[in-house]
């Protein structure tokens, strides 16, 4: 059956994805393109009085100061009352129902009457520990304000587009609820932002800035990502990271989180998600790949040695976002996504195929090594092989499982771990990009 029998897109997919009700969001910045940097939102604490102004004939409009997101907010801080309704509403909603009544057996005799024993002094709670991951600044660091936290800038845009797009977005809750196959994906690749317009072929993006910022899309910005390095800088990778696994081993005194190493062999096979195949797929997933107005495939992912069938999967694209970092040789961009388990039998569906290629040509061949730590973090080093083409590749996964444990701590203002979690994130990328760097040259 064609794929064209597909019912026909009726809006974009980000009308649905995109949905962050409850969720108070940061003022819309500049229409000028070149403002990639804005003002950063005004914490309680850096509030200072200030005093009457005069008079004047023309009042002046009051500055506005945009309210923290919920996930900002510190253990034992202070709700605002909208936060705290929206706080409540959730608790309401997590508690358990009732136990039934039991009926109690008939009283075969009458006891005597005890005593009331004196109320226990409860003991006083201890206090809670600090989310861990999550130190304090000391000496110098501290700012005049005494505050334990500065947020970063950058990582406070990463958490929020997060929170945006994965944690708080009720259609991909409600995909990943509707079946234990179906999970949330956060990766960050290393690469370079293509200016399209600089060169015949396109070179990477430079502009005003000399430091790392989150890139704003807008009309007149017409990039794209790629994402590749070259031999030299995979091996040089390859030896880096496999050091930190022999730094890491686990020996007396050694308190490194121990790197995990894992070295696998795959072949992809591609094929077309035609109408036998949507009709398997759970019903939220049909609700946005229908939205999406995208063609989507089946992935097939199977053992290079053994032919055995890995994985069987349609991967959705939620939604991406760049960062700029010119004092690297890459650019990142960091994507949310759901990963799909396809319960059908792929062989019922037509392989995908390109003009100009054959079907053994679309076979992606995976040599990659795999290094995990704390449960977290995953870095992969791939070389991709399709056809004549070869092509290295880094990647970074964050388990989408731990990422939406700790964020739901914090829809019940818990002790959670949520920005430490992004900022580890934004770390990894920052290392591994100065690690690969060469040093300017000397004149």
């Amino acid at each position: 059956m064609d794929r064209n029998t597909l019912p026909p897109p009726t809006m974009d997919l980000s009308a649905i994805v995109n949905q962050d009700e409850g969720l108070v969001l940061p003022r819309r910045s500049s229409s000028n393109a070149h403002a990639i940097s804005q003002p950063s939102p005004v914490s309680s604490s850096s509030k200072m009085p200030t005093p009457t102004p005069t008079p004047r004939a023309t009042p002046l409009k009051r500055k506005r100061h945009d309210p923290k997101p919920i996930w900002a907010y510190r253990e034992g801080e202070q709700l605002p009352e909208e936060l705290q309704r929206l706080q409540e509403q959730q608790r309401q909603q997590a508690r358990p129902p009732p136990p039934p009544v039991q009926p109690q057996p008939p009283a075969q005799h009458q006891a005597p009457a005890q005593r009331p024993m004196p109320p226990r002094t409860a003991p006083a709670p201890a206090p809670a520990a600090a989310p861990n991951g999550i130190h304090e600044l000391a000496g110098y660091e501290r700012p005049v304000s005494d505050d334990p936290h500065v947020y970063d800038d950058v990582t406070r845009k990463v958490c929020d587009f997060i929170w945006a797009t994965a944690v708080n977005n009720e259609v991909v809750r409600a995909a990943i609820a509707e079946s234990p196959l179906t999970q949330l994906e956060v990766e960050a690749r290393w690469g370079q932002i293509i200016d399209k317009h600089r060169g015949a072929m396109g070179e990477r993006m430079r502009g005003f800035h000399d430091t790392e910022c989150v890139i704003r899309k807008t009309d007149t910005l017409d990039v794209k990502f790629e994402s590749t390095m070259n031999m030299e800088q995979h091996k040089r990778m390859n030896m880096y990271l496999n050091r930190q696994v022999q730094a890491s081993v686990p020996a007396p005194g050694n308190k490194r989180p121990e790197v995990k190493y894992k070295h696998t062999r795959e072949v992809d096979q591609f094929y077309e998600l035609v109408q036998v195949g949507f009709s398997q797929l759970p019903a939220t997933v049909q609700k946005l790949i229908h939205h999406s107005g995208r063609k989507e495939r089946v992935r097939v992912s199977r053992d290079a040695k053994t032919g055995a069938v890995l994985r069987k999967m349609v991967k959705l694209r939620i939604a991406n976002l760049e960062i700029s970092s010119p004092q690297t040789e890459w650019d990142y961009r960091i994507g949310v996504n759901l990963e799909v388990h396809y319960p059908g039998d792929p062989e019922e569906l037509p392989p995908a195929v390109e003009d100009g290629k054959a079907s053994r040509d679309m076979q992606r061949m995976k040599d990659r090594m795999s290094y995990s730590w704390l449960g977290a973090y995953q870095i992969d080093l791939t070389q991709v092989m399709q056809g004549p083409s070869k092509n290295h590749e880094l990647e970074l996964e964050l388990d989408g499982g731990v990422l939406l444990s700790e964020a739901d701590k914090v829809r019940v203002k818990g002790g959670n771990c949520f920005e430490a979690l992004i900022n580890g994130l934004l770390n990894n990328l920052r290392v591994l990009s100065r690690e690969i760097t060469q040093p300017p040259v000397q004149v």
